[in-house]
């Protein structure tokens, strides 16, 4: 087990090409293949690790992006946050501080599409006492920090 006390495989490895193949971060970290495989498969399992990849949406057909703030009665957020979660058009959801305490990222077919969710989806849910929304028209910036 010498080889739990190294220097795990390199997050900023991982988060520069999260594509990197055993042999490379093996070589990089002077571990062998099977230790990096090891390693890296138990930080998976305890949660440590979590693979995520973005895609462009509008490549996909999905036109809709919009940012919804949601202030959502206390007793009801972490149900309401649950359940939009579950939901197909939501790309991100969190719990914020603030006016608006739940933060959420809505990618729809098209406008139509995301009205419906909005009003049928959204706008439905017991707790929702407010909502607030903004177009995402363009991205500066996507991917996570290289370390």
């Amino acid at each position: 087990m010498r080889t739990m006390l190294m220097r795990p495989p390199a997050p900023d490895l991982l988060a520069a090409d999260g594509r990197a193949a055993f042999p490379d971060l093996a070589r990089q970290v002077s571990w062998s293949e099977s230790a990096v495989r090891r390693r890296l498969e138990e930080l998976r399992r305890s949660g440590v690790l979590r693979l995520d990849v973005e895609v462009d949406a509008g490549l996909l057909g999905y036109s809709a992006q919009c940012l919804l703030w949601l202030t959502v009665t206390p007793a009801r957020l972490g149900g309401i946050a649950r359940a939009m979660a579950t939901d197909p058009e939501t790309a991100f959801i969190g719990m914020t501080t603030g006016a608006h305490n739940l933060l959420a990222i809505a990618v729809c077919r098209d406008a139509d599409a995301l009205h419906t969710y909005l009003t049928d989806r959204v706008g439905s849910l017991e707790g929702v006492d407010r909502m607030e929304t903004a177009m995402i028209t363009a991205y500066a910036k996507r991917a996570a920090p290289a370390q």
